[in-house]
């Protein structure tokens, strides 16, 4: 790509489109990610999209990968709090049984990924350098783990509702 069109592109619709990532995605730091993620998109294939559309192409692919975001992040959105209440309420008794005790079926990558990603709320390119895995492999093992422990989870609500019904009768 031609660095002057990236440049003019950059400063003209550069922090529209942050504002807009940041509004849509409702976090900051979130919506910057959306916006270099967009604007690295238009650096790969910016080449074919034609002048006059290129505000509206940038738009269009930052709302999809909002929406993406926003999907990817409900599924896993019901584990967050029991996770994080688990890490913040870790006396020595309570972190054995909490955040040890939900991340305990998971392998020790699938354990540090998911306390990068989810804890510390880091960026899957810093999960991906501490983990020493491309950014693809540890985005699928932050979602594979969380699918496994959201699974677990379901299987531990129809447990309980199972025995509620039983003791209630």
């Amino acid at each position: 790509m031609d660095e002057q069109r990236f440049e003019t592109t950059w400063r003209t619709y550069g922090a529209s489109l942050l504002r807009y990532c940041r509004f849509a995605i409702g976090s900051p730091d979130a919506g910057e990610d959306i916006a270099a993620e967009t604007f690295a998109r238009f650096l790969q294939r910016g080449d074919a999209v034609p002048g006059d559309k290129v505000e509206a192409w940038l738009f269009t692919v930052a709302h999809n990968l909002i929406r993406t975001q926003q999907r990817k992040s409900s599924r896993w959105l019901a584990l967050l709090p029991r996770l994080q209440h688990s890490a913040v309420t870790s006396s020595d008794a309570e972190y054995e049984t909490g955040l040890v005790g939900l991340l305990a079926p998971l392998s020790p990558e699938q354990r540090l990924a998911v306390y990068l990603r989810v804890i510390e709320d880091r960026p899957f390119a810093e999960v991906a350098r501490i983990t020493g895995k491309s950014e693809a492999a540890a985005k699928k093992i932050v979602y594979r783990a969380l699918a496994q422990l959201r699974s677990i989870e379901l299987r531990d609500r129809r447990i309980d509702t199972h025995r509620g019904g039983v003791e209630n009768e």
